[in-house]
């Protein structure tokens, strides 16, 4: 998963980091990060993960996976028929869904542009959960530290939060984390 640039600027912002600095740190100019921010190049992913990595260097965050988690969790079953799928992600507004089997355990999760190759392409009356999920992302605890999160979505838009049965507690979204550290940045002390 690439990871969505304007995100990345936010994170710069959180950790108090300039352009120029941030360039810096990372070994490339500062109209390279500009371009990076604006989506005018697509950076090797080796790049992404260095400038991800130093920002993460500079966010410190003592909180854990359950304090920003969404749950319960919007699922879908594997069996269930595409209508019902996209019911659900229109009236809940998400983007991805992830899939359960008949114990409740995850199997897998459906994201919406792979939802929509899949339509295009396929006879839609017989696509069910099962035919139409992608692996799932990370799976972690509900005690785990934000900042391993972070190092996540360096690759990955979402994780999900499990008990020990692999049965969803939560789940967390870049969007999520960057409302969180923006709020967590806020409310710091100056």
């Amino acid at each position: 998963m690439i990871p969505d640039f304007s995100e990345l600027k936010k994170l710069r912002q959180i950790a108090g980091l300039t352009q120029a600095e941030l360039a810096k740190r990372v070994g490339v100019s500062q109209s390279f990060i500009a371009k990076i921010e604006n989506g005018k190049i697509d950076p090797k992913f080796s790049v992404i993960k260095k400038i991800y990595d130093e920002l993460l260097l500079m966010i410190n965050v003592q909180d854990t996976a359950e304090k920003i988690m969404h749950s319960p969790v919007i699922v879908s079953h594997e069996k269930d028929d595409i209508f019902s799928i996209v019911n659900k992600m229109e009236n809940y507004n998400i983007s991805q869904i992830p899939v359960v089997n008949n114990d409740e355990k995850l199997i897998g999760i459906i994201y919406d542009y792979v939802l929509l190759r899949k339509i295009i392409s396929n006879n839609i009356k017989k696509l069910t959960a099962s035919k139409v999920m992608s692996p799932l992302p990370p799976l972690i605890q509900k005690t785990e530290p934000i900042n391993r999160i972070l190092r996540l979505f360096s690759k990955y838009s979402v994780v999900l939060v499990i008990d020990d049965k692999l049965h969803p507690l939560g789940i967390i979204t870049r969007s999520d984390l960057i409302g969180f550290l923006v709020k967590y940045k806020l409310e710091e002390p100056q």
